[in-house]
């Protein structure tokens, strides 16, 4: 990539890098990550996690920010929000992309918040204090959990744990630090070819739900507090632009119904896509479709999420034969081994790949059936591919563990296991894993070479100045 251009984004690197370097913000931020794991609102979902890094990756090159690494991760959570930690981790809430009318407006937040991370807004504001000693890591990993959260109090606690209240001020951003991100946000969003008014309708509309409810304001409200003198400014740059509509994607409105049915359960959600589809309330049919198949999915009625399927398909190939999309074929896959029908799942999702070579998700999906169907060789070697592709990929090793599990070799299981926990960068079970490996019963020299070996690396890499 180019470098960063000056006239774009302003180079505040070394003023920033006085107080927390690069290297503390990374631990700062894969602290946090592991802290949010292991509360359990992390989702896996590869659909959902890939479509967020897709975006997110489109909108970093379009910033040409070439020195930092991002990871964009989704959270199960119903409350309108986004955040980013140091060392370039950026969640998201399902429930803004729900609220989202448009994929330019989940566009325009990430852009927001891209753009926090690589002006080192974070760094920028705790080295602003001068306060004496620097609080822990953890404990500013605590702190900005909290925050995400919205649970300030607790934020507090965190703080004051470490070595004083005064950072938990610094918490929220500041006016000029949200203009900031604003104005690099929107210049993201046009050269990436999404709508930069949109970050302006977006904010108007959380705006208008703050005064209706002024006592359940949005939480990206809270941490990013949008004033009208805010607004004004994001306006009058907004009048730069020419309005183009962008259309969404299919992708787009798919995430955002899958999304909303995973919010809701379904039992919930059957009710909700059936009454919508029945008073055709919908903008995309093939979308309202997917999220009732997608629904009775969740609630193991597979035959009637089988037909519902089958019906989005119709609707988007509108009287034409042989259209579809990932997502439907991940779902028709998924169905069929609900109803262990492992070899049709496997078909389907063998013809997908082919069809659609860049879904990680379909992938996992014919290895997952792959597995059910004790088709065991064709998954390991599936699995092997994908890991010269996906090289850190965590999910990958947990179905090798499964794998292995499946074959009676618990050696190579709990060897494959530690190796998804060192990807999630989870030493301690990473270490008990591969310790469960060394202990089992068995003569294969090389095999014990490696395990043993692999510990004393990672032993190292702890012990590194670096880490």
């Amino acid at each position: 990539m180019q470098p960063v251009r000056a006239a774009d984004i302003p180079d505040f690197g070394d003023v920033s890098q006085q107080g927390l370097s690069t290297q503390q913000e990374r631990e700062i931020g894969e602290n946090a990550m592991r802290q949010i794991r292991r509360g359990g609102t992390m989702m896996d979902d590869p659909e959902i996690v890939s479509y967020l890094n897709q975006m997110g990756h489109r909108l970093t090159d379009a910033a040409e920010v070439s020195d930092q690494q991002f990871t964009f991760f989704p959270l199960l959570d119903t409350n309108v929000n986004a955040f980013a930690m140091p060392g370039g981790f950026i969640g998201v809430h399902t429930g803004l992309i729900v609220q989202a009318q448009h994929e330019s407006e989940v566009a325009s937040v990430l852009a927001h918040e891209i753009a926090h991370v690589s002006q080192r807004h974070i760094a920028r504001l705790i080295d602003g204090t001068k306060s004496g000693m620097w609080l822990s890591l953890g404990s500013i990993a605590l702190a900005l959990l909290a925050a995400q959260a919205g649970h300030g109090d607790a934020a507090m606690a965190a703080v004051a744990a470490g070595t004083g209240l005064a950072v938990q001020k610094q918490l929220d951003f500041t006016y000029s630090f949200e203009q900031e991100a604003d104005r690099i946000g929107m210049q993201t969003l046009k050269k990436a070819g999404y709508d930069p008014n949109a970050m302006v309708t977006f904010f108007e509309r959380l705006q208008k739900h703050n005064r209706l409810y002024e006592n359940n304001a949005p939480d990206f409200l809270r941490t990013h507090p949008v004033t009208y003198k805010r607004m004004s400014d994001a306006q009058a740059r907004s009048n730069e632009f020419k309005f183009k509509p962008i259309p969404d994607s299919l992708e787009f409105l798919f995430i955002r119904e899958k999304s909303r049915a995973l919010q809701m359960g379904g039992r919930e959600g059957v009710p909700y896509y059936t009454n919508m589809i029945a008073e055709k309330r919908f903008a995309n049919e093939t979308a309202q479709r997917y999220g009732l198949a997608y629904s009775h999915y969740l609630l193991r009625q597979y035959d009637l999420a089988w037909a519902a399927m089958q019906e989005a398909k119709t609707s988007l190939n509108k009287g034409k034969s042989g259209k579809s999309h990932p997502m439907l074929e991940f779902l028709a896959g998924s169905i069929k081994i609900g109803q262990g029908q492992f070899a049709q799942a496997e078909q389907i999702f063998q013809e997908a790949t082919l069809q659609f070579p860049a879904s990680r998700a379909l992938v996992y999906g014919l290895i997952d059936a792959q597995i059910a169907g004790n088709n065991l060789a064709a998954a390991q070697a599936n699995i092997n591919d994908a890991l010269e592709l996906y090289p850190s990929d965590a999910w990958l090793y947990q179905r090798m563990a499964k794998m292995y599990a499946q074959k009676g070799d618990l050696m190579r299981q709990y060897q494959a296991q530690g190796e998804y926990y060192v990807r999630l960068q989870e030493y301690a079970p990473a270490f008990e894993q591969f310790d469960l490996a060394l202990k089992q019963p068995g003569n294969d020299f090389y095999l014990l070479s490696s395990i043993e070996a692999r510990i004393r690396q990672l032993r190292e890499l702890q012990n590194s100045p670096t880490k």
